[in-house]
């Protein structure tokens, strides 16, 4: 078992901390949950910096820009890399806290999960030649050689996981030593989805949506199709033969191959793309249920608002939200690519939907992952590297 940091006191003596992550996205669930970080850190005065391509101004925080070429994408991790190792280097008596592979780095947030167990996972669904492609990726293989190296680094001191699945891999992978990965769970400000919140919403939504009020509606929250499993929720509702409506909530170039599918199976009406929102709270207060069967999730943010508006969450065996959907019944979660097996959850979703104690239950899930004892964890690690790099 990772190691999970307990609740404490806000600590007087830090070193000055710098977080290091590529691209800022409103819409980023990784950036979500590296905002609601920064903020609760602001609270207790630890002076911060973040290293970046990109970065909305925020008060009291440094900002350091590091954008080198992005072409070509097979090495632009690399580049990124070296460039933010080269600005950490002229940080002195810094703690460094990366989101991206590097070497240079003390701490290490895992919040994209291992890429070689995306990538074996992405393979089940691909044809031979995809597969081909995939393996012989520039890309792909300069993102795993930046993996090794950093876990190899004698630098890294602590592995930060939002899941238990993110651990066990990265002891698989790596034979990274357990008791140096902290799961410190992602987390959330319950207040924001309380049922006060939620239920004025509701009849506003359906019915700007042309949503009947006794239809039945699933939300599905998260750009990138592919990895997210749109095509798996659209198929398994089709074979559901609920009739429920699907809210599709994020971005995705390719959109027109999903709207496709949906018209093939006959529910092209039933499922609604809603396309990137900074404000998701309208279709959380709409949905009776959540799916989000994804090919590959370390702890997908959108399961845990899930969770915090009441709702029952069906996911797949290789999302790391999987443990707590399972609370709630463990018919919930399958396999992404076992179309039958979702189509059943769905109807499980659908009937503990009905059953008023579900809200509770959920709430009471996501009451566990409060973004002041996300900070106080944090806290303490960050206490416990400081002291260990200085020694």
């Amino acid at each position: 078992m990772p190691q999970q940091s307990s609740s404490v006191q806000p600590v007087t003596q830090l070193p000055k901390l710098a977080f290091v992550r590529q691209k800022f996205s409103r819409y980023g669930g990784g950036e979500l949950i590296l905002n609601r970080t920064l903020e609760a850190l602001g609270k207790r005065g630890v002076p911060i910096s973040i290293i970046a391509r990109e970065w909305v101004p925020q008060e009291g925080l440094a900002f350091h820009r590091c954008d080198p070429s992005r072409t070509p994408r097979s090495s632009r991790d690399s580049r990124f890399a070296k460039a933010a190792c080269a600005i950490i280097s002229s940080m002195q008596g810094t703690l460094v806290q990366s989101h991206e592979r590097l070497a240079c780095c003390d701490i290490y947030r895992a919040g994209d999960g291992v890429h070689a167990a995306y990538l074996a996972q992405r393979a089940r669904g691909m044809g031979a030649l995809k597969r081909l492609f995939q393996n012989i990726s520039g890309y792909h293989r300069d993102v795993m050689r930046l993996e090794r190296e950093m876990f190899a680094s004698p630098r890294l001191r602590a592995v930060i996981v939002n899941s238990q699945m993110v651990a066990d891999e990265i002891v698989t992978h790596f034979a990274y030593p357990r008791e140096r990965i902290h799961l410190i769970q992602n987390g959330i400000d319950l207040s924001r989805y309380g049922e006060t919140k939620l239920k004025p919403l509701r009849s506003e939504t359906k019915a700007t949506l042309k949503i009947s009020e006794g239809k039945k509606v699933f939300v599905l929250i998260g750009s990138g199709y592919e990895r997210k499993g749109v095509a798996q929720a659209i198929e398994a509702l089709a074979r559901s033969g609920t009739r429920a409506t699907l809210l599709v909530v994020g971005h995705e170039k390719r959109e027109s191959r999903y709207r496709a599918l949906a018209k093939r199976l006959g529910i092209e009406a039933d499922v609604l793309f809603l396309g990137r929102q900074e404000n998701v709270l309208p279709y959380l207060a709409a949905a009776d249920a959540m799916i989000l069967p994804s090919i590959y999730d370390p702890f997908p943010s959108a399961t845990l608002e899930g969770f915090a508006a009441g709702l029952p969450v069906v996911t797949s065996e290789a999302c790391g939200a999987r443990d707590i959907a399972r609370e709630i019944d463990p018919g919930l979660v399958r396999d992404a690519n076992d179309i039958p097996g979702l189509a059943d959850a769905i109807k499980i979703a659908l009937r503990l939907s009905d059953i008023p104690e579900t809200k509770q239950r959920a709430r009471a899930v996501a009451a566990r992952f409060d973004t002041e004892l996300m900070a106080d964890r944090l806290l303490a690690l960050y206490e416990r590297v400081a002291k260990e790099t200085s020694a």
